[in-house]
């Protein structure tokens, strides 16, 4: 007596492999159209999504809101042919501090922000001061698992923008503007809340030379 084969059964096994396999291909192909999250203990990439290259400004992916908002209105404000100057150094002093005061994106004491927005014959000087003053406490965060609490900057208000005349280094004098800035955080923490600014040309643009809180 011959056996029967279990056609039927064969069948449904098949069409559960099909859908299986559909399924599996469809769900990476979704997959890859999703936005990666960072895991803890994954290495933390910081990538560029918008930049002004005349002017080297640019915008990251871990830039908060009110970082790009202001961003956004500087690269509008800079396709104009004849832009307001005043708006210029007003939106400059906003990106500088709110990225300077936004440390809870920061990878770590030595990723100190503001600086596109720093005069460039002075970059390193306040790198390092920054290092060793707001930054100083700031612990690694480079495979994403630190618990510290940070400030964010929440608002920022230019209060005056007036012509003032800088003495450099080599006693030369440098025309450029004074800025009176404060601004409020999300959390307070005992972080600066207003600064005196001084911006100087620097090429195409204009950077911050000196920085009072």
């Amino acid at each position: 007596m011959k056996r029967r084969k279990p056609k039927k059964f064969v069948k449904v096994f098949f069409v559960i492999i099909i859908i299986g396999v559909i399924g599996y291909v469809g769900y990476l192909g979704i997959k890859n159209f999703l936005p990666k999250k960072k895991e803890p203990g994954e290495v933390q990439v910081v990538q560029v999504t918008n930049s002004i290259d005349k002017y080297g400004y640019t915008l990251e992916d871990r830039d908060t809101e009110l970082f790009k908002k202001n961003f956004e209105e500087l690269k509008e404000l800079l396709n104009q042919e004849d832009y307001d100057k005043e708006e210029y150094l007003k939106l400059i002093s906003k990106l500088f501090i709110i990225d300077l005061y936004t440390i809870n994106n920061k990878l770590s004491r030595y990723d100190v922000g503001g600086l596109e927005y720093v005069y460039s014959g002075a970059v390193t000087s306040f790198k390092s001061v920054a290092q060793n003053s707001i930054y100083k406490t700031v612990e690694n965060n480079l495979d994403g698992t630190r618990k510290q609490e940070l400030p964010e900057v929440e608002s920022v208000e230019i209060t005056d923008v007036s012509e003032y005349s800088f003495e450099m280094p080599d006693e030369s004098k440098e025309d450029g503007y004074r800025v009176k800035a404060s601004w409020t955080y999300k959390e307070k923490m005992g972080y600066d809340n207003s600064a005196t600014l001084v911006l100087i040309k620097d090429g195409e643009k204009y950077g911050v030379v000196y920085f009072n809180p």
